[in-house]
């Protein structure tokens, strides 16, 4: 149990700088913001990567009309600060030409400086829903250890339009990791049925299930190119999930304190549940330590089946 714990905590701290992201939240104005001028009155603007912005006026629940269009640009020297130059007849904040510095931000809102408008608040808009799942189970395996795997979710237009999954599940009874087929994670999602079970559903933001997908994605490459970390003979293919689980889940608050964390970090007393638990036993244990600290955000079996049906949930 000692060397599998030294073992860990030199590859956790190794994630850091391979698999998670930077330690800081980075700012991308690509997308759509919203300002709320009164209350039936609103300002969008969308903002491309080509350096484009339109802008539309909101008013009740009529259609947005789009009332200016501008370039802008990012100085990578000073990148809170950002340049408008209206085009054609336009005018970008009343004027040809104008600048805005960003004075905060975090994945869904910003506030901002602009000379003669004062301070205002930006929201994003998504027309996108996105959910993460924390599934694992135990008792499948000899060992009496068994899956643990998240899931994330993307709702487009009210569908579903891409479910990824990876990480230790059970093939014909025996323990593999990987991409978690379709017909495997759909058993899973459902709400736990006794204390062999532990499930966590939360709806997150656009750049959390980005920056969630991009670990997924890692992952999912390493396992089909035969690249984990650990693999048997000389490690048990499980202390991989431990990395796995830990990367994906810290990118939930990266950028704010959204998600009420466990620190999985082998420091003791701080993080008892390594301390407590086997390698291959931290990842259900971990989830299941993760679904107390957040249970009021859990969405229930009723409304998740209602947000996405569970003939929608084999999209991948």
């Amino acid at each position: 149990m000692k060397i599998l714990a030294i073992i860990a905590v030199t590859l956790l701290a190794f994630t850091g700088t391979v698999f998670a992201q930077e330690k800081s939240c980075s700012f991308n104005l690509v997308g759509t913001w919203k300002i709320q001028i009164s209350p039936t009155e609103a300002r969008l603007y969308t903002f491309d990567d080509s350096g484009n912005v339109k802008v539309l006026a909101v008013s009740g629940t009529a259609e947005p009309k789009e009332i200016a269009a501008a370039s802008y640009t990012i100085d990578p020297e000073t990148p809170e600060v950002v340049s408008f130059k209206a085009t054609g007849k336009n005018r970008i904040f009343g004027r040809l030409k104008a600048t805005m510095k960003v004075d905060k931000y975090d994945d869904v809102s910003l506030t901002c400086s602009i000379p003669g408008a004062g301070t205002t608040r930006w929201t994003k808009v998504d027309p996108n829903r996105y959910f993460i799942v924390l599934a694992a189970r135990m008792e499948e395996f000899y060992d009496h250890t068994g899956s643990a795997f998240p899931v994330l979710i993307k709702l487009s237009g009210g569908n579903v339009s891409e479910i990824n999954a990876v990480g230790l599940y059970s093939d014909a009874g025996k323990p593999h990791f990987g991409t978690v087929p379709p017909e495997t994670y759909k058993k899973y999602l459902r709400e736990a049925r006794s204390d062999a079970e532990t499930v966590l559903r939360l709806e997150i933001n656009g750049a959390q299930y980005d920056r969630s997908l991009k670990v997924v994605k890692e992952w999912q490459r390493r396992a089909r190119e035969d690249a984990l970390l650990y693999r048997p003979p000389t490690s048990p293919v499980t202390l991989n999930n431990i990395l796995l689980v830990k990367a994906v889940t810290e990118t939930l608050n990266q950028c704010s304190d959204d998600v009420n964390l466990y620190k999985l970090n082998y420091l003791h007393p701080q993080d008892w549940l390594t301390d407590r638990y086997s390698p291959e036993l931290v990842p259900f244990y971990y989830f299941k330590e993760l679904r107390r600290l957040n249970e009021a955000r859990h969405i229930g079996d009723q409304k998740f089946q209602e947000i996405i049906p569970s003939n929608n949930l084999a999209v991948r």
